[in-house]
């Protein structure tokens, strides 16, 4: 039985998910996507899963190229895991969407929360002494009940959230090429490329000895909080002051911060 699972993360968390339920499935292949999609196709695989975060009340853009451009087996079992803090949006619909034109559909769908890790806005909340036991109960559930192939519908978009999308969120997903203006590197760069290695849109070159952004970011954070150095910093570029939003001007990333990853995750894992 081929078992794969293709995942997005950033900061961590859905790594970590994936993780918990590879090792429960066994002999599970995990594949990172900011692969290729036509080297690592899912048509003869009999358990396919799709783990990422959920950014804007969706799921990154870089994981619907992917999935879009992926071939499936239209009979396997598909699941799909969303970590999120707060609203789940339309994840789920999306990927859902995206599958059924290739004839295939989820057979199972969970959203976690996790703790928050957008630290270009806020530091990390929940606390993690309270959310991280939790997040590893919830995924080690999620886990079993997927190595069981239980069936489970996909949480859909509420009726507030529907109507809120298009005023709350296209304002944010308009801009998002503009997000990576806002990363500079301070004396403190090692010229180590381990952001360029973690970034799961390869939208980071080394040139010089330094990083350069290229404007196909979804605003994962894994360069900052995987910096070694913490030389990575956030100013807020001028596409988000003049959106001037309470969050657009809650933008920075104050020194004493803390840059939250996942502790079971490090750089090598997302690099591999």
């Amino acid at each position: 039985m081929k078992k794969i699972i293709y995942c997005f993360s950033g900061t961590g968390n859905s790594l970590r998910a994936a993780k918990v339920i590879a090792e429960v499935l066994k002999d599970t292949t995990i594949v990172n996507v900011r692969k290729d999609p036509s080297g690592y196709s899912a048509e003869d695989a009999d358990i396919i899963g799709f783990v990422c975060p959920v950014y804007e009340w969706d799921i990154p853009g870089r994981m619907k190229e992917f999935i879009s451009g992926l071939s499936v087996n239209p009979n396997g079992y598909i699941f799909m895991v969303a970590t999120y803090i707060a609203v789940h949006g339309k994840a789920f619909e999306t990927v859902e969407d995206i599958l059924s034109t290739k004839g295939a559909h989820l057979s199972y769908s969970r959203a976690i929360r996790c703790v928050a890790s957008q630290c270009i806005a806020y530091p990390p909340f929940p606390p993690e002494k309270l959310m991280l036991p939790l997040m590893e109960k919830n995924m080690l559930k999620t886990a079993r009940e997927i190595s069981e192939m239980k069936f489970r519908k996909y949480p859909h978009m509420s009726f507030i959230t529907r109507k809120l999308f298009p005023k709350l969120m296209v304002p944010y997903l308009n801009i998002e090429h503009e997000y990576d203006k806002g990363f500079f590197t301070d004396k403190r760069c090692i010229g180590c490329s381990t952001c360029e290695k973690v970034c799961p849109n390869k939208n980071i070159a080394i040139e010089d000895g330094r990083p350069k952004w290229n404007h196909n970011c979804n605003g994962c954070n894994a360069c900052v909080v995987y910096c070694p150095t913490k030389a990575i910093q956030f100013k807020r570029p001028k596409a988000y002051d003049e959106l001037g939003t309470l969050m657009t001007k809650l933008l920075g990333l104050p020194d004493k911060r803390k840059r939250y990853h996942n502790p079971h995750i490090n750089a090598r894992d997302l690099m591999v």
